[in-house]
């Protein structure tokens, strides 16, 4: 009897200790070892953004107006205009994996709010002493200002996986919200002024990594360049003077840095 009673008690220590050591098996890791990017995913976003606005504009200025004068304001009308912001959206998006090599498409939407606005008052040249007018000196003013509302992007991304990690470069369409707007103070009461809003087609690229935390999440950092071209435009003069005019154009550049999440169905 003390022989049975014996061995049950060896064979519950060894269940017990069995279970202990169980407990204490490290866990295995989220991701298994033939995770794929492949499938639908969705997330957020959120970085900085930083823009370039480079204005030219030309004053277009007939007698009695200086050619100096016209060149000044011109020169003044002109500024390189920087502007930062924060740039938070969300995204979505679909790969596809063969071996290690990972293709896709991804459309996102950012608020995107840059800001760039400049005033100055400059003196027109004839006027300074030694000028072809002479003192006393007079000034003209200008004013402007580039911004924008929001930023879309669809984007094809090309990607090589590493276990869990996706190295990837990305390219395609941008489309923003701009706005342009200037005032000119002439000699009085001549006044230029300059007003355009439109959504603007543009391109972007720009390459990102991403880490997928388990079969579901994933973590990216992306940057991005975005360059939304070429816009034209032309003053309005008041009151009207014949041959006087101010035609020109910007052309505004931004750089994204961001980090993002996204849920992978």
């Amino acid at each position: 009897m003390k022989t049975i009673y014996l061995s049950a008690a060896m064979l519950c220590g060894m269940a017990a200790a069995s279970a202990v050591a169980a407990d204490l098996r490290p866990i295995a890791p989220p991701v298994v070892a033939d995770f794929s990017w492949t499938g639908f995913y969705a997330g957020g976003n959120a970085g900085v953004a930083w823009g370039t606005a480079n204005v030219s504009q030309t004053l277009f200025a007939p007698a009695p107006f200086v050619p100096g004068d016209a060149a000044a304001v011109s020169s003044a009308a002109s500024p390189l205009l920087h502007s930062n912001t924060a740039a938070v959206g969300v995204q979505a998006g679909y790969n596809h994996q063969w071996g290690n090599l990972v293709f896709g498409g991804e459309v996102d939407f950012d608020y995107l709010h840059l800001q760039a606005p400049k005033s100055a008052i400059s003196v027109f040249p004839s006027t300074l002493p030694g000028g072809v007018v002479g003192p006393p000196v007079q000034t003209f003013s200008t004013t402007t200002s580039v911004s924008t509302n929001w930023l879309f992007t669809a984007r094809p991304r090309l990607g090589w996986s590493v276990g869990t990690w996706l190295f990837y470069a990305t390219g395609g369409l941008a489309l923003a919200r701009e706005n342009f707007n200037q005032s000119v103070a002439l000699v009085a009461p001549f006044m230029e002024t300059t007003s355009l809003t439109a959504n603007r087609v543009g391109w972007t690229a720009g390459a990102g990594v991403e880490y997928a935390i388990n079969r579901n999440w994933s973590l990216k950092a992306e940057y991005l360049h975005v360059d939304l071209g070429t816009a034209s435009t032309a003053a309005t003069l008041t009151p009207p003077f014949p041959g006087l005019g101010m035609t020109g154009s910007f052309r505004l550049t931004t750089e994204i840095a961001r980090g993002g999440v996204n849920y992978h169905f």
